[in-house]
């Protein structure tokens, strides 16, 4: 990417609906210069916005990391049969011990076992799934960047520009639902655009999605696709840490650069970690400076993505380029 576009994804990543005169003015181009390069990388599929519940919204929900093992064959059937699911939020193609890895979110956990018997377990082809229950969250695809503005850039941003509330209590309406789906698909909408798909005036759509930012329910990220981001390989690690060092650790491991999301889990292992690494090399890397950096910590599995099929309900193309949004279905209840 040309510095200027990743410049526009990093203004973006710190506040994803700031007004393109504010973004503008803060990267010393044109606001018609600044929409220009984010419409055309928006309409190539190469950057867009996804909009999700917050680590709050997280906590009090349910999401599972399932592994599926697929009859040969079948899995680009099973994969397709997910793609427009809602509540299969995120579908990538692994190596290791599973064909496919899929994040399961729904509203709560009372809905999870018979989401996982009548639906995934019932899929043709399904030969086996493992279901790892996240338990909480320290860092998730929101936090991670592309780039780095300097210091006044972000603080301006975040003081002129609508921003996600990061300590909010999450709490959210029923009648915020419309609104928040409708963001999700586009998360610069304008609000006469919202207004007119939820049945509100502008000015109460205006004022509704202040007050969901400041509840701090939803978090909008600004993401791209992985052949763009300079490090086109994720990887899936599950490692054991001693119980008593869990949230020490996970808040460690949470500041590297390349982690994407850092998770407490109760499966097998305790600590789930997704990372975006450079080259193959770099895995082995990573595990010799987690290992180092944390006495205690054991790898116990790791699985590269070859392919995401599907991430947080944008389906993605070959190259990871996005293709379109699939509505997250926790928002609207029973799976």
């Amino acid at each position: 990417m040309e510095d200027q576009d990743v410049r526009t994804i990093a203004a973006l990543q710190v506040a994803p609906r700031a007004s393109w005169s504010l973004i503008g003015s803060v990267l010393g181009v044109s606001p018609v210069t600044a929409a220009r390069r984010w419409d055309r990388l928006a309409r190539a599929g190469d950057a867009w916005l996804t909009v999700h519940g917050s680590a709050a919204v997280m906590r009090r929900t349910s999401m599972a990391i399932v592994a599926i093992s697929c009859q040969p064959g079948e899995i680009d059937a099973i994969t397709q049969a997910l793609i427009d699911d809602p509540y299969a939020v995120t579908v990538e193609q692994t190596t290791g011990a599973c064909d496919l890895l899929v994040t399961v979110w729904t509203a709560g956990i009372g809905q999870l076992p018979e989401y996982l018997m009548s639906r995934l377990a019932n899929l043709p082809g399904v030969t086996a799934t493992r279901t790892t229950l996240v338990t909480d969250v320290f860092k998730t695809g929101s936090d991670w960047r592309v780039g780095q503005l300097p210091p006044e850039a972000v603080k301006r941003l975040q003081r002129e520009a609508i921003v996600a509330r990061a300590d909010g209590d999450g709490g959210l309406a029923a009648d915020d639902h419309a609104l928040v789906v409708a963001l999700a698909r586009d998360g610069r909408a304008s609000y006469a655009d919202l207004a007119e798909q939820i049945g509100v005036s502008v000015a109460t759509a205006r004022r509704r999605v202040a007050k969901i930012f400041r509840s701090g329910a939803i978090t909008i990220r600004c993401d791209l696709a992985r052949y763009l981001a300079g490090n086109p390989i994720p990887v899936t690690i599950w490692a054991d840490v001693p119980p008593a060092q869990l949230a020490a650790v996970a808040a460690a491991v949470a500041k590297l650069s390349d982690v994407r999301l850092c998770a407490a889990v109760a499966g097998t292992q305790n600590l789930l970690i997704t990372a975006w690494l450079s080259s193959l090399p770099d895995l082995q890397r990573l595990e010799t400076s987690l290992c180092s950096r944390v006495p205690g910590l054991a790898i116990a599995e790791r699985a590269i993505v070859l392919r995401h099929h599907k991430l947080m309900g944008r389906v993605l193309d070959d190259q990871g380029r996005s293709v379109r949004s699939v509505d997250m279905g926790f928002w609207g209840g029973p799976a």
